[in-house]
């Protein structure tokens, strides 16, 4: 899914005794979010973000990296978990290195 239609959804680790059965998880949901699946995690960013269609591009997509560097390190997500979740996020699979596990390119090399 593009990242303008996805909600990233996560409860730092930290916060076990607060939300124990989401602590230290993280998911990405497409908006909008009708089951209501996001308030059950403690924090959200991406598309739950008003701020976010006002970004260009760019904005956005560093924004998409900020984001998973503070579910990483300020939240304690599991980095491996972080990144199967991103996966979801086309701009993600976009611009990880070409050689991870889940990569994609936007616009496949051409063969020769």
């Amino acid at each position: 899914m593009k990242q303008i239609d996805a909600i990233i959804a996560w409860t730092p680790a930290r916060w076990a005794e607060l939300k124990p059965d989401t602590a230290g998880q993280v998911v990405v949901l497409p908006a909008p979010d009708t089951a209501g699946e996001a308030k059950r995690y403690m924090m959200r960013a991406g598309a739950s973000s008003s701020a976010m269609a006002a970004l260009s591009e760019e904005a956005r997509i560093a924004r998409l990296f900020i984001d998973f560097q503070t579910l990483v390190v300020r939240d304690g997500i599991d980095p491996q978990a972080a990144h199967r979740a991103f996966l979801a996020i086309d701009e993600y699979r976009f611009r990880i290195a070409p050689d991870t596990e889940g990569a994609e390119f936007e616009d496949p090399p051409e063969e020769d």
